[in-house]
């Protein structure tokens, strides 16, 4: 199936006005009128594309679920993802859901809701998003999250961006509130890669927990928006063998991860180009 890009909707749309300010208006009259012809197959695409209502779902599978915080949810072992997310302009309401494995026979599955403001000012993109994450079968360490994220992008070159979450009752402990700054780059590269790297700092109100410093870095590749493939190492300057032990490993790890995205304007769009 062929893609219809943004991108070439107004050149075609321009090439119409012109034939259409071409032909003759008894040809117009004469010639048999096609089904749905290039220049409406345009304007539906662009009906599409400016629509302020989608819904996107993500799937990924991956050799091992690393936290923000760079510690396994799976005990080094595999993971299942799912993201569903709808959006309405820059609200956006969804799920984040995972296998996780803690060493215990329960919880066996993370499921966060979230809902998000995730507007774009120019080159400048914002994102605040409020999680609840639910551990099912063990309410015990459900907890909130709320990240606020600011990006800028130097004209394809580069996007640069900077976190901060807030997180009381830290993973079900009402004793503890967890605070995490990230700064992360992102740079194009040809042949439809991208690297991207980040580094940041949990900190802990009481230090009931260990602070830490938490990184990565690693390489996408994309293709026709919709397949992506990522290589990354990840790494916390915890000590392996007494801060990290058992089933929350914080060791250095590369984790591969292969994903597949598709959303409503896309599926609709590719019905449009068939």
């Amino acid at each position: 199936m062929r893609h219809i890009r943004p991108a070439h909707l107004a050149g075609v749309a321009a090439a119409c006005l012109v034939a259409a300010s071409m032909t003759p208006v008894h040809a117009q009259e004469d010639a048999p009128r096609p089904a749905v012809s290039p220049c409406e197959r345009v304007a539906n695409a662009q009906a599409i594309e400016d629509s302020p209502f989608d819904i996107n779902l993500t799937v990924a599978a991956m050799t091992d679920y690393v936290s923000l915080r760079g510690f396994t949810q799976t005990r080094r072992g595999p993971a299942v993802q799912a993201t569903l997310d709808a959006s309405y302009d820059d609200f956006h309401a969804g799920f984040f859901t995972s296998n996780v494995d803690f060493g215990t026979p329960e919880p066996d599955t993370e499921f966060d809701p979230y809902v998000a403001w995730r507007p774009s000012y120019g080159n400048w993109s914002f994102d605040v998003t409020a999680y609840y994450y639910f551990y099912l079968d063990n309410e015990a360490l459900n907890y909130p999250e709320i990240f606020s994220t600011a990006s800028y992008n130097f004209d394809d070159v580069a996007t640069l961006g900077a976190t901060f979450a807030y997180a009381p009752n830290y993973f079900g402990d009402d004793r503890e509130t967890g605070t995490f700054y990230k700064a992360n780059l992102s740079v194009p590269l040809p042949k439809d890669f991208t690297f991207s790297g980040s580094i940041g700092y949990q900190d802990f109100d009481k230090g009931l927990f260990d602070r830490h410093l938490v990184w990565d870095a690693g390489l996408t590749y994309t293709f026709e928006d919709t397949f992506s493939f990522d290589i990354r190492y990840h790494d916390t300057d915890l000590d392996p063998g007494t801060q990290c032990t058992g089933a929350f490993k914080c060791d250095a790890t590369i984790v591969g991860t292969l994903s597949i995205s598709t959303g409503l304007k896309a599926l609709r769009k590719m019905a449009l180009a068939d």
